[in-house]
């Protein structure tokens, strides 16, 4: 018998997600900070926060940025995300290189076309109740 029986079934499962050693990212972008990490070896910032230091496996700490940086490069996205519809704007997948870190962070980037460009300079805006990396964005910096 080669017929095969199949049902479509939905489950949703509820359950507590633990960040662990990166809670002080997330804790950071609930008051609307950047919560970077710096070495206590090398002196490395790294963003996001990360416990332990990749480049000398020393412990490292949290270290608040300014929140504003420059575009190292952007893309345009064709569909805007979901959670940032209610901005009605445009968006785009961005490289940052945030100020005072060593390491790029791809983020969304919001704002008109014409400021999707390399070197554009912007800062972090931050979304009410923030659970994943995915809630908060950068648009150009105010003068």
């Amino acid at each position: 018998m080669n017929d095969v029986f199949e049902a479509e079934l939905e489950d949703v499962y509820r359950y507590r997600l633990s960040y662990g050693g990166q809670s002080p990212f997330f804790f950071g972008l609930q008051e609307g900070k950047l919560i970077a990490s710096c070495c206590s070896g090398c002196g490395h910032v790294w963003l996001p926060f990360r416990p332990v230091c990749s480049r000398c496996y020393s412990e490292a700490a949290p270290k608040e940025l300014s929140g504003k940086g420059e575009i190292l490069t952007v893309i345009k996205l064709p569909m805007v995300p979901e959670h940032l519809q209610h901005l009605n704007r445009t968006v785009a997948s961005a490289l940052v290189l945030p100020e005072g870190a060593n390491t790029c962070l791809k983020a969304y980037f919001v704002g008109e076309e014409t400021q999707l460009v390399k070197g554009a300079r912007v800062e972090a805006h931050y979304l009410p109740d923030p659970t994943t990396i995915a809630d908060f964005y950068f648009a150009p910096e105010a003068d």
